[in-house]
């Protein structure tokens, strides 16, 4: 599995790690960003569609059940077809309320961070995970946001760190329509060392 994501990296983790991003800016989703689209009932379980105020013109939809919840960006005024599942990681999670989006030197965001929180069953008893869930941003393009990679924030110290690093560096060029998200663990804990597996 970890060989099949790097190399899906051709491309990307052959260039030398500078910083691209300029700043960070914060929104945040509530009842006064987000307003709901949908409400469905299938069998005991509700499924909630949402539309929440991003930065520069970008829209943050949701869907969220019982199981957990999804979400992508969009400029347009249409939920995209298709929202990537947010528990990368285990079952019954939720997206935090804040999103961190990267800018460009010229202030244009090209890819947020955001954090989900799950729930893992692997020794038997409930244990709480968190990732990272980084996302490039492709305006005009189809899609126009993809999963650039997770970072397991639950197995790395400097998870925000090596978040906005891989937002940074692989974020602009990836090609979305055929990329495999990275992943930073336990096993892989830093961007530089994903970056050094390919040399």
């Amino acid at each position: 599995m970890r060989a099949a994501i790097l190399a899906g990296a051709t491309g990307v983790l052959g260039l030398s790690v500078s910083a691209h991003a300029q700043d960070s800016t914060y929104t945040s989703l509530n009842e006064e960003t987000c307003r709901t689209l949908s409400v469905s009932e299938e069998g005991s379980a509700t499924r909630v569609g949402l539309a929440c105020e991003g930065l520069d013109g970008w829209t943050v939809y949701r869907e969220a059940d019982d199981h957990g919840e999804w979400a992508g960006f969009s400029q347009g005024d249409v939920m995209p077809d298709r929202l990537p599942y947010g528990g990368y990681l285990g079952n019954f999670g939720h997206f935090h309320s804040v999103i961190e989006w990267r800018r460009d030197p010229e202030g244009a965001a090209f890819a947020t961070i955001h954090r989900y929180y799950s729930t893992v069953f692997d020794t038997g008893e409930p244990e709480g995970v968190s990732v990272l869930i980084v996302t490039g941003l492709r305006p005009g393009a189809d899609p126009e946001a993809c999963h650039v990679g997770y970072v397991v924030a639950s197995e790395v110290e400097d998870a925000n760190t090596q978040a906005r690093l891989m937002a940074d560096e692989m974020a602009p060029h990836i090609a979305c329509d055929d990329h495999r998200p990275f992943r930073i663990d336990a096993e892989i804990p830093s961007v530089i060392q994903l970056i050094s597996l390919q040399h």
